[in-house]
């Protein structure tokens, strides 16, 4: 096992919260996540079973309704020989894209039954839980695994397990040692563009496979391979021994709709069912829940953490609250905030509390933020102007003593529970080594393998 993930590791990133120090009313004041617990009301912690159960009903309605809608008039365009292109039209463009909104909804309501949001009770979270992953082909146990590890070491460069950028030296070595980081010129926008396309084309689902871009010791074990990565392996480095049946329930899950999805082409028809749920399950996965070199969920979950002004940390300057607020809550538009249930526009509070169900996030939002001040990051700017930003100007981080000076000033990163002697300037040593902020560059190759793990002890 990794001497940086013992059971005595998980048990300090659960107490090792820390304290910020933030500006409430022109006053300066020090705050830690009991004090912003105690800020909710109690019942946002308290999903209801009825109402989320509702929620899923919700959804799968939207779906069925725009699937009757496509097929009567796919049929009605077919029959009055309507022309080739608006047939292409439906089925390759419109009823995709609208169709992946409610099935990209379905998958947030089963990351809440992930988190015990959905449900008190943790048999029926799970159970709908599986059955909604299972039938967008995500492996539930397994990513409720590695995603609960993220929410645990969130923004930890070591121990993170999603979205971590590289150091100077190890950005530098992408390009062989030939890049001169102080004299660099970026992409042209052109290709951006295409590398943006390749990666949300193959992001996804690659990440599941070889869990690329984690952190070096996020893992319980030692991985023996590229191999030995996958969310689909029941004795994968990802998991604990405990979890092996969990991830076999997964992949069954998996194996199953595999299996109703053959069985309906042979009913239906195959082109059938490409268009009707292989090609809105792309718009899902591809769209919505795709990757930036390797990271999954760029145009959701890595916008939440991918932003100039949003610092990472080295272990000895981390704790909890400060990985938890290094997040941005962003607006999609009304539609997205509406048929995503939230998970874009209120994601600091999910970071936060995890187990608060989408539909207390706004109360306990507003409970909370007056006490963030400047740690709390919002942008209402373009979010698709978001991503272009991330692409460019967030390739890779070093310490910035300047940034990490007018961000104490401001309230943003103040020196947590860490105990070491301060400099002149206010900031301790640890700080000055530890907050790490985005530099821009040019894109490396795309990462195919994990990076590497010290060795077990």
């Amino acid at each position: 096992m990794n001497a940086d993930y013992t059971t005595e590791t998980v048990h300090q990133a659960r107490v090792k919260s820390g304290d910020i120090e933030t500006v409430v009313d022109g006053k300066k004041t020090r705050i830690n996540i009991q004090q912003l617990r105690s800020r909710v009301p109690a019942h946002c912690f308290r999903p209801s079973t009825l109402y989320s159960l509702g929620w899923v009903l919700h959804d799968s309605i939207i779906y069925l309704a725009l699937l009757a809608t496509a097929l009567f008039l796919e049929e009605r365009v077919l029959g009055i020989g309507g022309g080739s292109g608006s047939r292409i039209l439906l089925c390759y463009f419109v009823f995709p894209f609208l169709a992946g909104l409610p099935l990209t909804g379905l998958w947030v309501l089963a990351h809440e039954c992930g988190h015990g949001a959905f449900s008190t009770s943790s048999f029926l979270s799970n159970t709908v839980g599986l059955v909604l992953h299972s039938a967008l082909m995500n492996p539930y146990f397994a990513w409720r695994s590695s995603h609960g590890r993220h929410h645990q070491f969130a923004n930890n460069l070591k121990t993170d397990l999603n979205y971590v950028p590289p150091l100077r030296d190890e950005y530098q070595e992408l390009f062989r040692g030939q890049m001169d980081l102080d004299h660099m010129v970026e992409d042209a926008p052109f290709v951006v563009l295409l590398r943006i396309l390749f990666q949300q084309l193959i992001g996804w689902p690659w990440y599941l496979i070889t869990h690329i871009t984690a952190g070096p010791n996020s893992s319980p074990r030692k991985s023996r391979g590229w191999w030995d990565n996958s969310h689909f392996l029941p004795d994968s480095s990802l998991f604990r021994p405990s979890e092996f049946w969990d991830i076999v329930i997964s992949d069954l899950g998996i194996s199953a709709m595999a299996v109703v999805l053959y069985a309906l082409g042979e009913r239906y028809g195959k082109w059938t069912m490409v268009w009707t749920y292989l090609l809105p399950l792309a718009w899902h996965i591809v769209k919505w829940l795709t990757a930036h070199e390797g990271k999954p969920t760029v145009m959701i979950t890595y916008l939440h953490h991918t932003s100039p002004a949003l610092p990472k940390y080295l272990p000895a300057s981390w704790t909890y609250l400060r990985g938890a607020l290094a997040t941005v809550d962003r607006d999609p538009g009304p539609v997205m905030r509406y048929m995503f249930h939230h998970i874009v526009d209120l994601h600091v509070v999910h970071h936060l509390f995890p187990r608060i169900p989408h539909y207390h996030a706004q109360e306990a939002t507003n409970a909370i933020r007056p006490l963030l001040g400047d740690y709390y990051h919002v942008d209402k700017n373009s979010w698709w102007g978001a991503l272009y930003v991330a692409f460019t100007r967030c390739q890779w981080v070093e310490a910035d003593v300047g940034k990490t000076a007018q961000a104490t000033v401001h309230g943003r990163s103040g020196p947590g529970d860490v105990d070491c002697p301060s400099t002149n300037d206010g900031i301790n040593e640890v700080d000055r080594e530890g907050i790490l902020w985005y530099r821009p560059g040019p894109m490396p190759l795309p990462a195919t393998v994990m990076r590497s793990q010290p060795a077990a002890s």
